[in-house]
């Protein structure tokens, strides 16, 4: 089992130490109400901390107000607790303040579980300060420790999917894997795909960011890296199109069988080129590359052309394929395009 002390969990930790030495500086009480808060309140991003300090705002002013009337109203039996906080949890719902649900019960606690002078202003002030602080403690740490490089992040996610399925594409048309390894590679695979798409959400968030070093290739890049993940999820249409078709295409027709082993090891590499060209490890000839397509379409051609006449039940088994293929070589068309402007914008 891995043991491994990402940034993240470092970020966490030192938001909880600004926040109880803030917290002790002013002496107040309660600090575990403002450590929890620094601990709920940590973004993945810069942006998502911002946003989610907007979000606080609107929800703990309606965690604020039914903590009020909670108060005053039914008084602060566990029962009457559980029954505020579960209208003020429907109301954020309903705003859609998903993500500050957490805290907002956290004020919700904090201001009804008062001690026996009741819920004075002074009293209030004491529990939103202590909310106050965790958060933007979170939000001071997480600006100015391990500020996160997310295009590197998501590249290297995106590489490291790539080269999984890359792998499999090698070996599936070959069937020199065992199912077991096979399910498990998958399974690795979906995961990195997940991750790499909901990483290009926090990317995206960063585009309101006001400094952002060259701010036009920052742009170039995210829709570079937005295409990158399309790209994988044709891959990965292709891996379990082969999966489940290949073996059936082998008992059928020699000729077919070759044709797509043929045009897979072709696009593979073609896949390849593309990311090594993104990581400048390369040099793509354009007249080459042209004429590697070009045979490509051609083999394409040939592979319709063997279908041409043949029984529906074969057309079951190899068009699925065949169209994966087909949508796979477009959708590496348009990054290899994408990719070769932006080489040239950075020449210039």
């Amino acid at each position: 089992m891995e043991f491994n002390i990402g940034p993240r969990m470092v970020k966490t930790g030192l938001a909880v130490t600004l926040t109880l030495l803030l917290t002790g500086i002013l002496n107040l009480q309660l600090e575990i109400v403002a450590a929890i808060a620094a601990v709920l309140a940590m973004q993945p991003s810069i942006m998502r901390s911002y946003n989610y300090i907007k979000e606080v705002i609107i929800s703990n002013g309606v965690g604020l107000i039914f903590a009020v009337l909670g108060t005053f109203l039914l008084g602060t039996h566990p029962l009457s607790v559980g029954a505020v906080v579960i209208i003020s949890i429907a109301i954020n719902i309903r705003l859609g303040l998903y993500k500050t649900v957490s805290l907002t019960i956290l004020t919700i606690i904090a201001l009804m579980l008062v001690n026996t002078d009741g819920l004075s202003l002074i009293n209030i002030i004491n529990r939103l300060s202590l909310v106050a602080i965790g958060v933007f403690s979170a939000f001071i740490i997480n600006v100015i420790v391990f500020p996160p490089d997310h295009q590197k992040n998501l590249f290297t996610i995106i590489k490291k999917a790539s080269d999984k399925m890359n792998f499999l594409l090698r070996v599936i048309p070959n069937s020199t894997m065992s199912i077991p390894r096979m399910k498990k590679e998958d399974t690795e695979v979906e995961k990195l795909l997940n991750e790499a798409e909901d990483y290009y959400e926090i990317i995206s968030d960063e585009r309101s960011r006001i400094f952002i070093k060259n701010r036009l290739s920052f742009y170039r890049n995210i829709i570079i890296y937005k295409h990158m993940i399309q790209v994988l999820d044709k891959k990965q249409t292709l891996i379990r199109q082969l999966e489940k078709n290949i073996q059936e295409i082998e008992t059928i027709s020699s000729n077919k069988s070759y044709l797509i082993k043929k045009l897979a090891k072709e696009i593979n590499s073609y896949s390849e080129n593309v990311f090594l060209l993104y990581e400048n490890k390369i040099i793509l000839n354009m007249d080459l590359q042209k004429e590697t397509k070009a045979a490509m379409q051609v083999t394409i051609n040939n592979l319709i052309e063997e279908l041409q006449g043949a029984e529906l039940y074969k057309w079951n088994f190899v068009f699925p394929i065949a169209n994966s293929i087909i949508e796979l070589f477009f959708e590496l068309d348009k990054l290899e395009r994408l990719v070769r402007i932006k080489e040239l914008k950075e020449e210039k």
